[in-house]
């Protein structure tokens, strides 16, 4: 806790010698890899006398940010979130069963900013959210019906303005969302997201002469 009060302290004392992003548009795409541990889902499939295969815990994922500056330092953002990955479980009969796993959705939140932390042009950011998901899960011989579940994110991550308009983000994000597989158990279809992403800013709107000769 006293780590997090720290950076954020750095965050906002940061912004009150820069000009912030008041008012400033930010676009950021790009995508990496998401880490799915599923170490309660593996228990139960093993369990079930259905283990599951050693396999890469996670898949790859894409990661398209919106947001707008409100004030000097507090942006309100809007993340769209694909992921995907995929594993098998072993078979009584010696054969496996595979399973693909499709997370997608958006979550709505905001992000707190720290504006030439360190040095001019580097961003340091902080952000929560929340929105719907859709867990889509399917195998060769299981039917698992489609869910759409809260998914709640948690992010933090920096980026370097290298020009007025253009910068590179590196992001962590941890994401937390669960499905259900039948017979089985409940299975974690968040993960902790690793993303590397290009942003385009766009700064406020130039504002106009509103003097009105006569008035």
């Amino acid at each position: 806790m006293k780590r997090w009060f720290v950076v954020c302290a750095l965050l906002v004392s940061a912004s009150a010698f820069a000009s912030g992003i008041d008012g400033m548009g930010r676009i950021s795409v790009g995508g990496g890899f998401r880490w799915v541990p599923n170490w309660w889902f593996q228990e139960h499939a093993a369990a079930a006398g259905t283990p599951m295969l050693p396999s890469i815990e996670g898949g790859p994922q894409g990661t398209a940010s919106f947001g707008l500056g409100v004030s000097s330092l507090l942006e309100v953002s809007i993340d769209l979130l694909f992921g995907y990955q995929g594993f098998s479980l072993g078979q009584p009969d010696g054969g496996k069963n595979d399973f693909t796993v499709i997370t997608a959705g958006g979550v709505l939140g905001g992000r707190l900013v720290g504006t030439d932390v360190f040095f001019k042009g580097f961003m340091l950011y902080l952000g929560v959210g929340a929105g719907p998901m859709l867990a889509a899960i399917t195998s060769q011989s299981l039917k698992v019906p489609e869910r759409s579940v809260l998914g709640l994110s948690v992010s933090g991550g920096a980026t370097y303005r290298f020009a007025d308009r253009y910068g590179i983000t590196l992001e962590v994000r941890y994401l937390n969302g669960r499905s259900t597989v039948p017979d089985i158990s409940g299975i974690n279809v968040g993960g902790v997201w690793f993303s590397a992403m290009f942003t385009v800013f766009i700064p406020p709107s130039l504002k106009r002469d509103l003097d009105v000769p006569g008035f």
